[in-house]
């Protein structure tokens, strides 16, 4: 066994261990990252594999950031199956690796992307298909907008919010994104609501102004107290605009009236 395949494998027992050395971990990690040693690269997705099957947050977080730096963008696929599961931990670290490896070899990551999104046999399990729909959003193609489309009216409201998210990433170019998110408004979801709100109002095209004002009488809470927060992102208050945020900021519900009248005040200045 080679010297830094000895250091990962200890780095490894360290991670699983409640009592770690976090200094230890810490000297270990630095190693193998001034290693870079491409021979480890099969033990790394292993270790990786192994971290998030214990549900291992911290574990995930070392040993792809390790992999990331030795691997570079082949290691896209393992990173993404990690970053699929929900370990209960913000994930930040990991979000921008998998974003930047993306972005530096789009082709490949489009070819991993799409096949396990929504290509002819799209990977069966739903939690890397969604994650796979969002990074696509980060290296979109014009022509992506009709798989988007579909994935729009998926069954699953988590693929369809996830959706919306990368529809979002061709608003500047596209008419059609546009009109795809004002649909959403009407979906079934309060989840896709919310995320079509959210887009829309980073999006901050004028003429989806109405349709974001219908949905001050939504029945969802979230879903009012999201059509506050997206307008106060548009750039100017129009009257019609003051009023719907007037009305909310009488709502009921003590969450929506915050963000009405923080919206109100946000737009006044």
């Amino acid at each position: 066994m080679s010297d830094t395949a000895a250091q990962l494998d200890a780095l490894a027992a360290e991670l699983a261990d409640p009592d770690c050395d976090f200094d230890r971990i810490e000297a270990l990690e630095s190693e193998l990252l001034t290693a870079r040693d491409t021979d480890l690269i099969p033990r790394l997705q292993e270790h990786l594999a192994g971290a998030v099957q214990a549900g291992n947050g911290y574990g995930r977080h070392v040993l792809s950031h390790i992999l990331a730096a030795t691997a570079g963008s082949r290691a896209l696929p393992e990173l993404l199956r990690a970053f699929a599961r929900d370990l209960g931990d913000d994930q930040d670290s990991l979000t921008a690796t998998v974003t930047v490896l993306a972005r530096q070899d789009r082709a490949h990551a489009r070819s991993i992307i799409l096949r396990w999104a929504t290509g002819p046999d799209p990977d069966p399990d739903p939690d890397l298909r969604r994650t796979a729909l969002w990074l696509l959003g980060y290296v979109p193609e014009p022509d992506d907008l009709d798989l988007l489309a579909d994935a729009a009216r998926d069954p699953d409201d988590r693929v369809r919010s996830v959706t919306v998210g990368t529809i979002g990433s061709h608003t500047k170019t596209s008419a059609r994104a546009v009109d795809l998110l004002k649909a959403l408004l009407a979906d079934p979801s309060p989840r896709v609501r919310v995320s079509a709100l959210s887009t829309l109002g980073f999006a901050r095209r004028p003429g989806t102004l109405p349709a974001i004002h219908r949905l001050a009488e939504d029945d969802s809470t979230d879903v009012r107290a999201w059509v506050a927060i997206a307008l106060s992102r548009f750039p100017a208050a129009e009257p019609a605009t003051l009023a719907v945020l007037d009305v909310l900021a009488h709502d009921p519900d003590t969450y929506v009236r915050e963000k009405a009248v923080a919206a109100r005040e946000k737009l006044a200045a």
